[in-house]
């Protein structure tokens, strides 16, 4: 079903104002969620209807961040999170509420945390806090890094971050200041308390480990040979430990316990950036996103600037894990392959698209050749490729004020949807690049029968005709002071009367205005249900005419059915008859014991000599065939010799006593006629003795 059609996006909440519609999805694409002030949304893939559930949401809350599993929520404004424990089955989750000190910038989902529930935090001290939601004390940060300090100099914490993201593997954090315009930090390790990764992520970062420990040569620093020899022995640790001999195998993931001292890690930067274009130099980064090669071990980033610049950058050497302040910036690097200018933020990132959506319209840009020219020149280590393709972006345009972006699988494609307030549209991106993680798993599609997809679900009805009963039972939240009521309007405190007469009108008129909107969900659902009674109607009707049909066929088909019932019937008695009498013969040692007959012992004699006739014929047919092909060797010999030469071997052949050539043939002719009279003879016989 197309995004435009599904009752999901058709469907607004009722009887509130207006709130920001956001559109989520899980990783797998198993499920799409549509959220919406307090009413939360969602649908399975390719499900006609959508189910519904109340929330008792933050106030003004700005973003909302989905796991990947699905199971996980967070919602936060500038002051709080709080994290909204999904459960399919339940009509309202549970909510947990966390308070930030300092406030919040920026709340991601870790990668790598255990079972999707460590959050990364933001906060406007610029700190980076980690919160894990198995810990025993989930209001608490298990690891803050980034922290605020008196020290001076390179070792200091980073400053005016303005945006973060993840790595493709998860375990480096970059970081966007915006100190001296667009500085590019990375935490690596940025790891949780429970670290969660598969034995194949796991050997690809050991064996990096070993190979930039190998390479350390003389001239290198002595903070690079700490580094690197700290980074092998915490690898070695984690590739060591006891695993499953099928984790290698497999995507499952393996849990560690990380120890503080390994979680501690200091920012590495800032990145240098080549070439790094002339007219960036008094423009301001406002966010940085990572676009996932498919090997999921590298990543392009994407810098957006405050002058519609976007910035593609891609990690020129590998950095290496960093626990100290050294205040070097060795190995941290990027290239720069690429720019475009559009307007807008990112909104939406999958495979190798992403979403900006601005005030006027929203754009798609996909950037398959270039991933997929990075992707070749990685796998060939030949960079040459990179500069004779095309690596221009495809972009896709659509005008209008658009809220939110998300994805809606159909038949095996994805769109990408774009919510405003008003409409819904869709953008197929069926040629994108599509994630390794949405390959490699399977989604397993629930069987569920045919329903009519109506308006609103039934949950969303009855939570909406509870708020309205509530509100009719309680009293008015205005309340006139008894000094105000004994004066007529006609006074000096005219004005007080007024407001509060308008408050009261307003708060009248919403509860109108929702008993009335429930009162038109009752109507529609009155009249899908009705449809769906007229349609089970129309098939009974059907099955009723059916089943006068086959009694109809039954009445005259009836004896005809009883005449091979009853023939089948005398069949079974001959053939159990016939099965006892064998078994009496089989195991009569009188029957066993008789005596052969005469008649019998002459038909034993006639196929005697029939098998000897056949035997002799086929000895004869055999000495005929080898002299046929000693004639032919001749004959082949004679062709090569003159004319004079095969007139002489032709009288010396006949004066031998050869055989001619037309009595040969004559001769087997014959005895081919012989061959298939005994043949047939044979045949009559066997069916004789079948019989």
């Amino acid at each position: 079903m197309l995004p435009e059609a599904h009752p999901i996006f058709q469907a607004r909440s009722l009887g509130e104002s207006r709130s920001e519609r956001l559109c989520l999805h899980t990783k797998d694409l198993s499920r799409t969620i549509l959220l919406e002030g307090n009413s939360l949304k969602w649908c399975l893939m390719d499900a006609p209807n959508y189910e519904y559930m109340e929330l008792n949401a933050i106030s003004n809350y700005t973003s909302a961040v989905l796991n990947d599993s699905g199971t996980l929520l967070c919602l936060n404004n500038v002051d709080e999170i709080q994290v909204l424990a999904l459960s399919w089955d339940q009509t309202r989750p549970e909510s947990y509420r966390i308070k930030v000190p300092a406030g919040v910038k920026q709340v991601l989902w870790h990668p790598r945390g255990r079972l999707d529930s460590c959050l990364t935090v933001l906060n406007k001290r610029d700190e980076i806090l980690l919160y894990e939601l198995l810990s025993e004390d989930f209001s608490a940060p298990t690891t803050v890094l980034n922290a605020s300090t008196n020290e001076l100099g390179m070792g200091s914490s980073v400053k005016d971050i303005e945006s973060v993201c993840f790595s493709a593997d998860g375990l480096t954090l970059y970081l966007m200041s915006v100190s001296e315009g667009a500085d590019v930090f990375s935490i690596y390790p940025c790891m949780p308390s429970e670290l969660s990764i598969t034995r194949k992520a796991l050997k690809y970062n050991f064996n990096k480990a070993l190979l930039q420990y190998q390479e350390l040569s003389e001239g290198d620093s002595p903070e690079l040979k700490l580094k690197a020899t700290r980074q092998l022995h915490f690898m070695s640790s984690l590739y060591n430990q006891p695993h499953d001999a099928d984790d290698s195998q497999t995507n499952l993931l393996q849990t560690f316990h990380i120890r503080k001292a390994y979680r501690n890690a200091r920012a590495q930067g800032p990145f240098t950036i080549s070439p790094f274009p002339e007219k960036l130099y008094l423009a301001t980064a406002k966010q940085i996103k990572a676009i996932a090669l498919e090997d999921e071990t590298t990543e392009l980033l994407l810098i957006t600037f405050d002058d519609d610049t976007i910035l593609e950058c891609f990690p020129d050497l590998t950095p290496v894990m960093s626990w100290e302040d050294s205040g070097s910036s060795e190995k941290n690097s990027l290239i720069s392959v690429g720019s475009l200018k559009l307007p807008g933020s990112i909104s939406l990132i999958y495979g190798s698209c992403f979403v900006l959506i601005s005030a006027e319209k929203a754009a798609v840009v996909n950037l398959s050749r270039l991933t997929r020219s990075i992707e070749r020149s990685l796998d060939d280590c030949d960079a040459t490729e990179l500069s004779e393709e095309d690596l221009t972006e495809e972009i896709t345009e659509k005008k209008g004020t658009f809220q939110s972006a998300g994805l809606w699988p159909e038949s095996g494609m994805q769109k990408i949807v774009l919510l405003s307030e008003k409409e819904i549209t869709s953008i197929d991106i069926s040629s994108m690049q599509t994630p390794a993680s949405s390959t490699t798993e399977k989604i397993e599609k629930s069987e569920t029968n045919r329903q009519r997809p109506y308006s609103q679900p039934l949950s969303e009805v009855q939570t909406l005709n509870q708020k309205v009963q509530s509100l009719l039972k309680s009293p008015l939240s205005t309340v006139i002071p008894a000094a105000l009521r004994q004066k007529t309007l006609n006074n000096t405190d005219n004005e007080d009367q007024l407001s509060l007469l308008t408050d009261i009108s307003k708060e009248v008129l919403s509860r109108v205005t929702l008993a009335q909107t429930l009162g038109l969900s009752l109507h529609l659902r009155l009249l899908g249900q009705q449809d769906e009674l007229a349609q089970h109607l129309r098939d009974v009707s059907e099955l009723r005419t059916k089943k006068e049909r086959v009694s109809a066929h039954l009445a005259s088909q009836k004896p005809r059915w009883e005449a091979i019932q009853e023939k089948n019937k005398s069949i079974a008695l001959r053939f159990e008859s016939l099965h006892r009498n064998m078994t009496q013969i089989s195991k009569s040692s009188q029957l066993q014991s008789q005596p052969i007959a005469k008649a019998e012992m002459e038909w034993f004699k006639e196929l005697r000599n029939q098998v000897v006739r056949f035997n002799r014929l086929v000895h004869e047919q055999q000495d005929l065939a080898e002299a046929l092909s000693s004639l032919k060797l001749s004959l082949e010999y004679v062709r090569v010799d003159s004319a004079e030469a095969a007139s002489r071997s032709k009288k010396s052949a006949e004066s031998a006593g050869g055989v001619p050539w037309d009595e040969l043939q004559a001769m087997l002719a014959k005895d081919s006629r012989i061959i298939k009279e005994c043949q047939a003879e044979l045949q009559c016989t066997t069916q004789e003795l079948d019989s």
